[in-house]
């Protein structure tokens, strides 16, 4: 079942990246998505989801030293115009990818909405291994890992991020990184949300 739910996250950062290259290519712009998205729902699911997860080893995912901790959970967010399975996969990776380099402490997921700025912002806050200034630069590239000690317990070619840039764009918001060295990382994904919409459900 692993080896099954690795090959299909593959095929499927694969096939977005594809269409996202083929629409630049022949000057498309892709539809905005304007369905109702609520991360308090998302953040349920994927928190449930990463529980289940396992390595390259089949083993969990989430080692025994860290805490995966959903600070969305019993929490109103503000709703954003979207498409919710991208959303969805966009938290996914980003989360799954917070837990492979993160061997003890924490993995986060929070919210905050700026109502000023009219944007929604979601944090995967890692106590992780961190990210190098150079990596920063690089690590939204596909097929783009960095390269911290010794790689070869991790796996993944190097797509999730990639992928998730994509469907920031496809939002009209952007990703975020920041990180040191040692002291773990903060993704964090800027969403437009003026809170017409109104407030989503709690999920706990």
């Amino acid at each position: 079942k692993g080896c099954a739910a690795r090959l299909l996250d593959m095929v499927t950062n694969i096939m977005d990246l594809a269409q996202h290259e083929k629409r630049k290519k022949d000057g498309n712009c892709a539809v905005r998505p304007n369905l109702p998205v609520n991360f308090s729902a998302i953040a349920n699911e994927v928190t449930t989801m990463t529980d289940m997860a396992v390595d390259k080893m089949n083993k969990s995912l989430l080692k025994p030293a860290v805490r995966l901790v959903n600070n969305l959970a019993n929490l109103q967010v503000p709703l954003i115009a979207g498409d919710p399975p991208k959303c969805t996969q966009l938290l996914y990776n980003l989360v799954t990818n917070a837990c492979k380099f993160t061997e003890r402490g924490r993995v986060s997921i929070s919210a905050r909405y700026d109502q000023e700025q009219n944007v929604l912002e979601i944090d995967i806050t890692d106590t992780g291994k961190g990210i190098s200034k150079e990596g920063q630069k690089r690590i939204f590239q596909a097929f783009e890992q960095e390269q911290n000690g010794d790689t070869r317990s991790f796996q993944g070619i190097g797509l999730g991020l990639a992928v998730c840039t994509e469907i920031m764009e496809l939002h009209g918001g952007h990703l975020r990184v920041v990180s040191e060295l040692g002291k773990g990382s903060t993704f964090t994904a800027c969403f437009p949300c003026d809170g017409s919409l109104g407030l989503g459900e709690a999920f706990d």
